[in-house]
């Protein structure tokens, strides 16, 4: 069955020195789940600028649902993005963008009920504003998901205790990097030490909401846990790093589809790091694939 994947958060155009993209963590979320199955909506807002024309405009080419995207007198959310020698990227997100000021009316609410979600997917960015915040506690309050993924996406300035701790109370489904890891230890979530096994075991003895956690190691590969069995590991794929802008988004999202249309854990994982290789051998965060990519 085609799951329905809700998504709320971010659109923001990421901008180089040389060029600009379209992304978000959210954005490339809704869009890699559309391209891998799901029916993918995205709850978001663009400003009345030519950015938000073209960002609604990308949503519809990649098969995401706009008619939750709405239109705010801020403008559409721009990043400014650096790469290092090793193609690894640095953020800095401008402040007060039209996604800081996502609304969800009773109506809203209503319509979202209607097409009846499988899932929800969030992540710390969208929280950094009052205005989001609150939508997005509306959601989670009033409509009913079997699921809830999140992506913790840990930016400068854009993230505290409180929002990172929101993610672990309701995600059914975590995904962390070992980058952010030691940031989220040091929070006081969880106690560990620095083995991907106790991290995982740790985090899903204070947090029992959580069925899966994903641990991404960048080209150490990846870990997922179901609570109660035991670690699975999968290598990174040998690719020729371009960026790996998007990567993650990529994998949460190729891991969410396949674990809800019922396909096992394992197999999940390696659709998951497969994508996110393939993504980061390529400049764009969401770079073009057939239906048949995960044929190969």
């Amino acid at each position: 069955m085609r799951p329905v994947i809700l998504t709320f958060g971010e659109i923001i155009w990421d901008v180089y020195p040389d060029a600009r993209h379209i992304g978000g963590a959210a954005f490339n979320f809704a869009s890699h789940a559309a391209k891998c199955g799901a029916e993918s909506i995205l709850v978001s807002a663009v400003g009345n600028d030519e950015l938000g024309d073209a960002a609604v405009e990308y949503a519809e080419k990649f098969g995401v649902g706009t008619s939750m995207i709405k239109r705010t007198k801020e403008p559409t959310g721009q990043c400014l993005v650096t790469l290092d020698e090793k193609k690894i990227p640095s953020f800095t997100v401008l402040q007060n963008a039209a996604y800081d000021n996502i609304s969800i009316s009773d109506g809203d609410v209503e319509k979202i009920r209607k097409t009846r979600p499988t899932a929800l997917y969030f992540g710390t960015l969208i929280q950094r504003s009052l205005s989001s915040r609150r939508a997005l506690k509306a959601l989670t309050e009033n409509v009913d998901f079997t699921g809830i993924v999140c992506d913790i996406n840990l930016r400068k300035g854009c993230y505290n205790e409180q929002s990172a701790r929101f993610c672990f109370e309701k995600a059914t489904v975590l995904k962390l990097s070992d980058e952010e890891e030691p940031t989220l230890r040091a929070m006081g979530l969880y106690s560990s030490d620095d083995r991907p096994e106790n991290i995982l075991r740790a985090i899903s003895a204070s947090f029992p909401n959580i069925k899966v956690i994903l641990l991404t190691c960048g080209e150490r590969g990846a870990y997922a846990y179901a609570a109660g069995g035991k670690p699975i590991y999968a290598p990174a794929k040998k690719i020729v790093p371009v960026s790996s802008v998007g990567a993650g988004d990529s994998f949460i999202a190729a891991f969410t589809v396949s674990y809800l249309c019922g396909e096992p854990i394992e197999t999940a994982l390696e659709k998951a790091v497969a994508l996110s290789a393939y993504v980061v051998s390529n400049s764009d965060a969401v770079p073009p694939y057939d239906d048949g990519f995960f044929a190969r």
